[in-house]
């Protein structure tokens, strides 16, 4: 099981969102990139990710991942949805603990770039790629 965040996690989901037929049909009509970034990592990921705030880049386009980016410092990619969140609340809503929605409402994700009415139009693309992200699963 690939360890998140990591490049190989950031693979894993890509390929997890093209074999989700849920996913694809939530998320028709959404053709914008996405970069995820990651921070108040905890120590042993500190060590591995001086910059304190790893990220993927995640091409997305009408449900189907087109490939993904990985940046060992964030702050090197950019993309027209910049979603970022503390490491701990990432997990949290990857583990199904926080719905993805309600995380943007509490500003546990918070939206860097990009306009929070699309994402919300597209709230259940959004629960669809946390059940993606679930298959991966963590270490």
């Amino acid at each position: 099981m690939p360890v998140f965040p990591s490049e190989e996690w950031a693979k894993a989901f890509c390929k997890a969102i093209n074999e989700s037929e849920s996913y694809r049909r939530s998320a028709k009509g959404w053709v914008w990139p996405i970069l995820f970034k990651v921070t108040d990592l905890p120590d042993d990921l500190l060590a591995k990710y001086p910059s304190g705030s790893p990220g993927m880049k995640v091409d997305l386009e009408n449900g189907v991942c087109k490939g993904v980016e990985w940046y060992d410092d964030s702050s090197e990619g950019d993309a027209p949805y910049i979603i970022s969140a503390k490491y701990s609340d990432w997990i949290d809503v990857i583990n199904g603990k926080v719905n993805p929605v309600t995380a943007f409402v509490r500003r546990k994700l918070k939206l860097e770039k990009g306009s929070f009415a699309t994402i919300l139009r597209y709230s259940m693309a959004a629960v669809e790629m946390v059940k993606c992200a679930q298959k991966v699963g963590l270490e």
